[in-house]
C-alpha cells in the first residue's frame, strides 16, 4: 500500500526505544465514506498485524514498514479464508495485489528508535476485490463465521503436576496476540484460573467427566483447551487440543520442536499453529471445488499452476421463482457470487427467467461455490434450473 492511499497521525521520531502510547488511529482510504474500525467485526479485517522494520533512519523504516504491512495482512486473510491445500500460492502474491484489495488501516500502536520502526496495525479488505482476486487465482474460499465457542489456553509444568507460572503467562500472553474479533470462528478467549488447572490435571488423568464440570464452570455449549507442556530441555513442546467446537468433539496432540527455546516468539508460533487447526476444522468441511491454475499472462499459467486452466465460460441458466420480490433476491444473491461476469436477463416470466452468465471454470465450478449461497441446481431435459434453497 502506497503512503498516498492512507491518512494517519504522524507520531515524533524521538531517539532510544520509545513506546508511544496511541488511541486508535482511524486511517481511511479516499473513496471511502467509513473509517477502518466504524463497521461491526467482520472476517475480511485483519488486526494486530506486527510490523518491524529497520533502515538508515527512522523515516524510511516507517515507510518500509507501510510497504511491508499489506503484503503480510494479505497473506493473514488468504490463509483465514482459503483451504490448507492451496496455501502453495501464498508465494505468488504480491505488494501491488495486496495495495490493490486494502480499503485501508488502523494503527493500534507504533514505537520507534532512530533506525528501527515497529507497529501494531489493523488492515480492513474490499471484500468484492478480496473475493475477485481469489477466484482469479482458482482458490475456493469460505468466509461465514461459526457460533460462539469459548477456548482455554492451559499450561502445565514440566513434572506434570505444578503449574509453570512463568511459562504458563508468556502461553497467556502469545494467545492474546490473535486476532479473536475477526476470525473465522467466533472464540472467546477465557483465561483458566487455579481451580481449572486442577480439573484440567484431572481430565488428562482421565477423569473425562471433569469436562462437563469446566465447561459448565463458563456457560459454555462449546468449549475448547488448549494445552502445552514444555519438556525439562525447553526445546519441545506438546500440544494438545481437546473439547468440543460446532465441528464436534476434538482430541488432538501434536509435538513442536522449539529451536530457540521458550521465547515469546516461539509460543505466539504455537498458539497460531494451534488456532490454525481450530479454523481449518470449521472451514475445510465447507469449502468445495479443486484448487486449479490460472492464466497470470497471455500464455503465461500462475507459477502454483496445477494440469487445469481457469477459463472464463459462458453459463444458461433457467431461474425459478415465486414472484417479482423473490426473483430480484436471487438475482441480488447470484451477482453477490464472487467470478459471476456479465449477467444477462434473456427472457422474464412470472415464475422464470433464462439468464446468461460468465463465470471462470464454467458450469462445473459455477456448481461448486452455489450451496453456499443458499443455491440448489438440478437439471430438467436440457435446461439447467437454479432454485433458491428454503
Amino acid at each position: 500500500m502506497t503512503l498516498k492511499h492512507c491518512i494517519s497521525k504522524a507520531s515524533p521520531f524521538g531517539h532510544g526505544l520509545l513506546a508511544l502510547p496511541l488511541a486508535l488511529v482511524l486511517v481511511v482510504q479516499p473513496g471511502y465514506g467509513e473509517p477502518v474500525m466504524a463497521r461491526a467485526a467482520s472476517v475480511y479485517t485483519i488486526a494486530k498485524v506486527k510490523i518491524d522494520a529497520r533502515a538508515d533512519n527512522a523515516v524510511i523504516a516507517k515507510q518500509r514498514a507501510l510497504q511491508e504491512g499489506p503484503l503480510q495482512a494479505l497473506k493473514l486473510m488468504f490463509k483465514r479464508l482459503a483451504p490448507f491445500r492451496a496455501y502453495d500460492r501464498l508465494a505468488s502474491l504480491t505488494p501491488a495485489e495486496a495495495d490493490e484489495v486494502i480499503d485501508g488501516f488502523a494503527v493500534r500502536s507504533e514505537r520507534n528508535s532512530s533506525t528501527r520502526y515497529l507497529a501494531l496495525l489493523d488492515y480492513k479488505f474490499s471484500r468484492k476485490k478480496l473475493q475477485s482476486l481469489l477466484v482469479k487465482k482458482g482458490v475456493p474460499f469460505f468466509d461465514q463465521r461459526s457460533k460462539k465457542q469459548v477456548l482455554m489456553p492451559v499450561f502445565r509444568g514440566t513434572d506434570d503436576q505444578s503449574v509453570d507460572k512463568k511459562n504458563s503467562r508468556n502461553w497467556w500472553r502469545a494467545w492474546r496476540t490473535i486476532d479473536f474479533k475477526h476470525a473465522l470462528t467466533d472464540t472467546r478467549l477465557y483465561q483458566p484460573k487455579q481451580g481449572d488447572h486442577e480439573l484440567w490435571q484431572k481430565i488428562t488423568n482421565g477423569a473425562g467427566q471433569q469436562y462437563d464440570i469446566l465447561r459448565d464452570r463458563y456457560a459454555a455449549s462449546k468449549f475448547i483447551l488448549v494445552d502445552a507442556q514444555l519438556n525439562s530441555q525447553k526445546n519441545r513442546l506438546v500440544l494438545r487440543i481437546y473439547g468440543e467446537d460446532h465441528v464436534g468433539p476434538i482430541d488432538y496432540s501434536q509435538e513442536i520442536p522449539f529451536k530457540d527455546g521458550a521465547s515469546a516468539k516461539n509460543y505466539e508460533t504455537v498458539a497460531n499453529i494451534a488456532f490454525g487447526i481450530i479454523e481449518g476444522r470449521w472451514r475445510e468441511p465447507r469449502i468445495t471445488g479443486d484448487v486449479v491454475a490460472v492464466l497470470s499472462a497471455p500464455g503465461q499459467l500462475d507459477e502454483a499452476a496445477s494440469s487445469k486452466r481457469l477459463i472464463h465460460e459462458t453459463v444458461f441458466l433457467r431461474v425459478a421463482f415465486r414472484g417479482l420480490r423473490d426473483w430480484q433476491q436471487i438475482k441480488k444473491r447470484l451477482q453477490t457470487i464472487p467470478g459471476v461476469q456479465k449477467m444477462q436477463v434473456n427472457s422474464l416470466s412470472p415464475r422464470g427467467a433464462d439468464v446468461r452468465l460468465k463465470y471462470p471454470g464454467g458450469i462445473e465450478r459455477l456448481q461448486s461455490q452455489l450451496s453456499a449461497y443458499r443455491f440448489a441446481l438440478d437439471r430438467s431435459g436440457k435446461d439447467l434450473v437454479l432454485r433458491s434453497k428454503r
